[in-house]
């Protein structure tokens, strides 16, 4: 049988195995034996259907079985409803829905909580004091999600797919946590929409085998939360969209997603065992028979990276499998934790890598899909995306969407030396993205970097250092703005109490002259005009305001915005 044909066996093979467990298809007592050999079938590492034991009559069976079961489908089965929102109030409804299941598992707004901890005591609280009340707005606010769900879901990832401009899809790891939000917020500032597989939809439709699942919901919640602004603004080029992307659904069900998942891995790690290993179950039975080999290639290839290492700092594949380990503790279920205890060391390892690439292979299947630019919050993630790209014979820059120096400087965008991005308020990055400014920096980027890429590829550090220099040029511009604001003011000869006028427009109310108070864009009372008059007068206390007013303009700009963040970031 050809590969094609048996993946599309194995799929038929599973879809019928499905129907059998649902119910939905009725057996003739004559029908009793092929379906008992087909529900005995075992399944591979990836979930894919072994079909090779099967005999041929329960084969010929089961396909048509299969086409008679798609066929009723496509006659009577349910059409996915039509959405009845706007994209824009689409992801809306969303945040509000994320923020309702937030409030049903802590007993508080998003707002209000400060770290994870704070989570899970606000959590342990409501499950020691008000448990009844706590799986009561529980229950009802995933029930409300799992209905946008079902009437949105294919809406949403249709709109990922038609949006354009420069599109990225965020991705490489399994949940979004601290890294992916700020990444997120700094790729806000140079791409126009970056789409987000939503981190929550597969704690409600599917079986993450996670420990304490309501504390980890919450804090995903908590890490994805933050962007709300960015939804809210309504702008007409959505800078983030959310969207639920199936990875749990089609690595269960979908033979197709199994095959190539497998398929990935053997070609990651194959090269490198020097063997002619063509499936992933020989695989590992290789890294079980094998183990010190399979275990000492492992090492000398760096392909282990356990989560929270550097890849250049990674040990040996077995130290690797001990701090694989340590770090699932906690996190994941409990009984699947003493199963993954209980393997030889090979099989843990060549688990690991399976369990780092598969977020790899949906991301790579995503952007296809979206037709977008792959992005990554982390370097071990960009460390087995260009694995899993050169595998797969992929160019980790998609030409369509970005021009390699432009991804060359979104990549660099990314570097630690340049977190202090992510201190630029999300308000502030909605302000940056209505006024378009994102755009302004893109082009003024790739200006400045444009010597270093012009005699082709650069290398990611000297790109790094490029950007970091760019940025420095653009932020003393704005010091240089600041300074010129100051100097238009100086010459007015103010007397010394002007220089106190201006410090207290952060204080007591404007009563004398309100119509500063709407000049000055505040929308509190900020200062009282008679200290500025007994100290020169009304027109001094004008020029005072002024003075502060067009300071304030300028430090709301993105290059305001973006020298703020840096001094934070000191």
């Amino acid at each position: 049988m050809d590969v094609d044909r048996a993946l599309d066996s194995a799929h038929k093979a599973s879809m019928v195995i499905e129907a059998l467990r649902a119910g939905s298809l009725k057996l003739r007592q004559q029908d009793e034996p092929w379906a008992r050999e087909l529900l005995a079938l075992p399944r591979g590492p990836t979930g894919l259907l072994d079909i090779s034991r099967l005999s041929p009559k329960a084969l010929a069976i089961a396909r048509s079985a299969a086409l008679a079961l798609q066929g009723l489908h496509q006659e009577f089965g349910e059409k996915p409803t039509e959405p009845t929102l706007s994209l824009s109030n689409a992801q809306c409804a969303l945040f509000r829905h994320y923020e309702t299941l937030f409030l049903a598992l802590t007993g508080t707004n998003s707002v209000n909580v400060n770290s994870q901890e704070e989570i899970k005591f606000r959590l342990v609280e409501r499950v020691r004091h008000s448990s009844d009340d706590l799986a009561d707005d529980f229950n009802t606010a995933a029930g409300e999600l799992e209905q946008f769900y079902r009437e949105n879901a294919t809406a949403l990832f249709q709109a990922g797919k038609s949006a354009g401009g420069v599109k990225v899809v965020l991705g490489g790891q399994r949940q979004f946590g601290p890294s992916a939000l700020t990444s997120a917020r700094i790729a806000g500032l140079y791409c126009d929409t970056q789409l987000i597989p939503d981190p929550v939809y597969p704690f409600l439709m599917g079986d993450l085998h996670l420990n304490a699942l309501h504390l980890q919901l919450a804090i995903v919640l908590f890490h994805i939360l933050p962007l709300r602004p960015l939804v809210d603004a309504r702008l007409s080029e959505p800078p983030i969209l959310v969207f639920p992307s199936f990875e749990e659904a089609l690595e269960e069900k979908d033979a197709i997603t199994q095959a190539g998942l497998a398929s990935l891995v053997v070609k990651v790690v194959a090269p490198v065992l020097n063997t002619k290993i063509v499936a992933i179950d020989e695989m590992f039975e290789y890294a079980a028979k094998h183990e010190q080999e399979f275990l000492d290639v492992i090492t000398n290839a760096r392909l282990f990276v356990p989560p929270g290492v550097d890849p250049e700092k990674v040990g040996t594949a077995a130290e690797a499998a001990q701090t694989y380990l340590r770090n699932l503790a906690g996190i994941r279920d409990e009984r699947i934790l003493e199963k993954m205890r209980a393997l030889p060391t090979g099989v843990l390892v060549l688990n690991g890598i399976l369990e780092r690439l598969r977020p790899q292979y949906h991301l790579l299947e995503n952007a296809e899909e979206l037709h977008a630019q792959p992005l990554l919050s982390q370097p071990a993630h960009w460390y087995y995306f260009e694995r899993s790209a050169q595998a797969e014979t992929r160019a980790l820059v998609n030409e369509r969407i970005l021009r390699p120096e432009s991804f060359d400087i979104l990549r660099a965008l990314q570097d630690d030396s340049l977190a202090w991005l992510a201190n630029i308020p999300v308000k502030g990055l909605a302000d940056i993205r209505e006024r378009m400014e994102h755009a302004e920096l893109r082009e003024q980027l790739g200006k400045i970097t444009a010597q270093l890429t012009a005699a082709g590829p650069a290398e990611l550090d000297s790109v790094v250092r490029e950007v970091r220099h760019a940025l420095e040029v653009l932020i003393q511009r704005q010091q240089r703005a600041i300074k010129d604001i100051e100097a238009k003011y100086s010459s007015k000869n103010w007397s010394a109490g002007v220089g106190a006028a201006i410090g207290a427009l952060g204080g007591a109310s404007m009563y004398f002259m309100p119509s500063l108070a709407a000049l000055a864009g505040v929308t509190t009372p900020v200062a009282t005009a008679v200290g500025a008059a007994a100290a020169g007068g009304v027109a001094a206390a004008k020029e005072a305001v002024g003075q502060f007013v067009e300071k304030r303009k300028a430090g709301k700009t993105m290059l305001g915005m973006l020298a703020t963040a840096r001094d934070r970031s000191k």
